[in-house]
């Protein structure tokens, strides 16, 4: 069983609902959430937010906290996924943040990603560095989103 039938199964078990919010992902944790037929009973939505302008026009992101990170940080993951989850009112929210490349913010490395994962109870921050080409840091980032989910949705 792929590991995306597994979050489905284990969503769809616990009647839970889902909702996505990427930036450095371009939208590929959700390509890989929508594979599996009948996902729409459980994932109802995504926004790529790829600039900073749609982070605060769509998601009310402050704007002195996105030039001062460049939408790259724990915080930025964890007020993402918090909003996005009340946003399309599910039970769980999943935000991926980070620089792909070629460049980032001075001081941080390419592929330093952040990801955040909310529901009622509380938020979950976690952040990787991933390396490889900029179309590699996107995917494998995917992946470990999925990763993450999958492990988080175990503790529910």
């Amino acid at each position: 069983m792929t590991l995306e039938n597994k979050i489905f199964k284990n969503l769809k078990n616990k009647n839970l609902t889902l909702a996505t919010v990427e930036s450095a992902t371009g939208g590929y944790l959700s390509y890989l959430l929508t594979k599996i037929p009948g996902s729409s009973t459980i994932f109802k939505g995504s926004f790529v937010v790829y600039s900073l302008d749609s982070k605060n026009k769509l998601f009310k992101l402050p704007k002195n906290l996105l030039q001062e990170t460049q939408g790259v940080s724990k915080e930025v993951a964890a007020y993402l996924a918090e909003k996005i989850r009340k946003k399309l009112k599910t039970n769980i929210g999943i935000s991926v943040v980070g620089f792909a490349g070629p460049t980032a913010k001075k001081g941080i490395k390419v592929g330093t990603t952040f990801l955040a994962i909310s529901d009622k109870e509380r938020i979950f921050v976690t952040s990787a560095v991933i390396d490889g080409s900029r179309d590699k840091v996107r995917k494998k980032t995917a992946k470990l989103a999925a990763e993450i989910l999958y492990q988080y949705l175990k503790t529910l």
